[in-house]
């Protein structure tokens, strides 16, 4: 088995310094694809590359045009070419529990051709607990597959982890609670709010003729629980952070950076007029002077 994994990147320097050398304690190799990152992540990565000869693939995409599909397939092509049996689905804000470390690989090459390997998901909210119910809580990640050529990403659509081509069974070995995928979308409240207020933006200018409030309604629900719903949450599993990851992790990992998205949606409004995103709630991204935010937008960045 040549188990490779996929990790897009962008602006990811708060993080990948760790996520990467997670990713590399049970993947052989990893490709790492930089979209037209503006922080010191290509950097990071060289670094990564330089510690682990042969191991890493770099590839770098400028344009900063958003195209997730295919930011996913040139990996995989690239994977192939490296002569992957199997590949590993990495985002650059995720890692895999501790605890599963000795067992994923075996997972992995049980796998046919048909199964997707999933594990529990634990989206991460305001540092390091993580959503125990509602739409956040008890979720599943794809992470794993037994590559073949009738697989690949394709079109143009944003947040699909699975590739195409086929059914793939998803299979499922590890109960919830039992560790997973640590996913660190929500550690910081602040940098959560901005990514969704870039995403509401993109789509808007990627598709102008989908509803405001079907974009409100779907990246809202990451940043207000529902009226009928209470937020519950879990402390990390001791086993789930060894003590290796705690060292990298304070090594590498800042929560609290100012997250890039917040420029970035800042210049495509300079760009394209406020009208344009008219009716959006843009978690404040569109107040130029952070202090005149609502109170609200102030009290969810302190949150952390």
């Amino acid at each position: 088995m040549k188990l490779i994994g996929l990790m897009p990147a962008r602006n990811e320097d708060w993080i990948i310094g760790f996520s990467a050398r997670v990713a590399l304690m049970w993947c052989d190799a990893l490709v790492i694809l930089d979209h037209a990152s503006t922080d010191s992540t290509p950097m990071l990565i060289c670094d990564i590359v330089n510690q682990h000869p042969g191991r890493v693939l770099y590839l770098n995409r400028n344009d900063p045009q958003w195209d997730e599909m295919g930011d996913r397939q040139r990996m995989l092509e690239a994977a192939r070419s490296m002569g992957s049996t199997h590949i590993a689905i990495v985002d650059a804000d995720e890692v895999l529990t501790a605890n599963l470390l000795p067992l994923v690989r075996e997972q992995c090459a049980r796998l046919d051709r048909f199964d997707i390997l999933q594990l529990p998901g634990y989206n991460l909210r305001d540092g390091l607990a993580y959503h125990t119910n509602g739409v956040w809580g008890r979720r599943w990640f794809s992470l794993a597959f037994q590559d073949n050529e009738g697989l690949c990403w394709h079109g143009d659509r944003f947040h699909h982890r699975e590739p195409f081509g086929r059914h793939l069974e998803p299979w499922q070995p590890v109960a919830q609670s039992f560790g997973g995928i640590l996913h660190f979308w929500g550690a910081s409240t602040r940098r959560l709010m901005a990514k969704h207020a870039l995403y509401k933006i993109t789509e808007r200018l990627r598709w102008p003729e989908k509803p405001i409030g079907q974009i409100e309604s779907q990246y809202n629900l990451a940043i207000v629980p529902p009226a009928e719903l209470a937020w519950t949450y879990g402390a990390l599993h001791e086993e789930w952070f060894s003590e290796e990851y705690w060292t990298l992790f304070k090594q590498y990992v800042d929560l609290w950076s100012r997250p890039w998205q917040i420029e970035e949606c800042r210049r495509l409004i300079r760009k394209h007029g406020i009208q344009c995103f008219e009716g959006l709630n843009l978690f404040g991204v569109d107040y130029p002077d952070e202090r005149n935010q609502p109170a609200e937008q102030q009290h969810a960045r302190s949150a952390r």
